[in-house]
């Protein structure tokens, strides 16, 4: 009998596996996170996807707590994913960073640790920060304080001795382009185990997704359902291709775009905290090749609602996605 869609992983460059299937945690309110981690492991969601930013892995912890007084409770068959932040790629607050992760999920590994952004911050010392370092130092102008001394090849280096000394289990980064990556395994010599990056069907990465299968590079999908309503929601799960395959196989949008990922090759982060709308994102199934094939059309103009850094607000003054309009305005390189 076939592993359910639901329950496959995917086999890692390092032999370690990654379930295809995880909750995304970013913009849950701590009062929530615990909640919908709960709700996720006991619809048979076993990876969680976290991250020093999204400020709420310790009721990710929590939730770890709670789960441990469940029959059939493992640590072993849990993934957690985390990522350090920019302003912690130095590498002597690289362990810092991750110290304080596994403090607060209340673990002693991590199973996959990520470069988060390819975007050097300065480090800045905040005591009311849990690191001690400020997440989002800011300059007079009010643009993002960069560190323009650091090379992102040191940060990478830091995270290969975590990976040597078992508190991460695989290391990788997320939000890079294929020639950062490059960068990295030719200094290194080390090919990163994951890349995570908004994907979608509007957004299906096919550039990337060649480069990463070429070097053995599992990717993540991050905003599979491009966001809420405000981002692209409406444009990804409100998308009319969508509905028709939803309508026809009489599943939901979600299910079909959560499907459409794990067909696609990608382990892939649906997040909610609603506990109906997780154990629904969960019921994924094998997609038709002819469904699958008109949703890949969809992406034949690339679509990003996560936005190019250099517009956020603080700016981040940085090369991230080099696309025609980061290389135009003159940016910093990470490297």
């Amino acid at each position: 009998m076939s592993t359910p869609t639901s329950q496959r992983k995917a086999k890692l460059n390092d032999g370690n596996e990654i379930p295809v299937l995880g909750l995304g945690t970013y913009l849950s309110l701590p009062n929530e996170v615990t909640q919908a981690v709960v709700a996720g492991w006991k619809t048979g969601i076993r990876h969680f996807d976290c991250a020093q930013f999204y400020k709420n892995e310790k009721e990710v912890g929590e939730a770890l707590k709670i789960l441990s007084k469940e029959p059939g409770f493992r640590r072993e068959d849990i993934f957690l994913t985390s990522k350090a932040w920019n302003s912690h790629h130095r590498p002597e607050n690289v362990n810092k960073a991750l110290m304080q992760t596994l403090k607060d999920l209340g673990t002693d590994y991590i199973d996959l640790y990520l470069i988060h952004w390819p975007a050097n911050f300065a480090a800045i010392p905040d005591k009311t920060s849990a690191a001690g370092i400020a997440l989002e130092p800011t300059e007079p102008n009010g643009d993002m304080k960069l560190d323009t001394e650091l090379s992102l090849v040191d940060t990478w280096k830091a995270f290969l001795e975590l990976k040597a000394s078992g508190l991460a289990k695989s290391v990788g980064v997320s939000n890079f382009t294929p020639g950062q990556i490059e960068l990295l395994i030719e200094r290194t010599g080390k090919i990163p185990a994951v890349n995570q990056v908004e994907a979608h069907i509007l957004l299906n990465q096919q550039v990337l997704l060649d480069y990463c299968t070429s070097r053995g590079i599992h990717m993540t999908a991050y905003m599979p359902f491009g966001g809420d309503i405000g981002r692209g929601g409406n444009q990804v799960l409100g998308n009319s291709v969508v509905k028709q395959i939803a309508d026809k196989t009489g599943r939901q949008p979600g299910q079909v775009l959560v499907s459409w990922a794990i067909k696609r090759g990608f382990s892939v982060l649906p997040k909610s905290v609603k506990p109906a709308r997780i154990e629904a994102n969960a019921q994924a199934f094998d997609l038709s090749d002819e469904d699958y094939e008109a949703l890949v059309a969809l992406g034949k103009v690339p679509t990003r609602f996560g936005g190019l850094p250099y517009t956020f607000e603080p700016a981040w003054k940085v090369n991230v996605f080099d696309t025609p309009e980061e290389r135009a305005s003159g940016l910093m390189e990470p490297f």
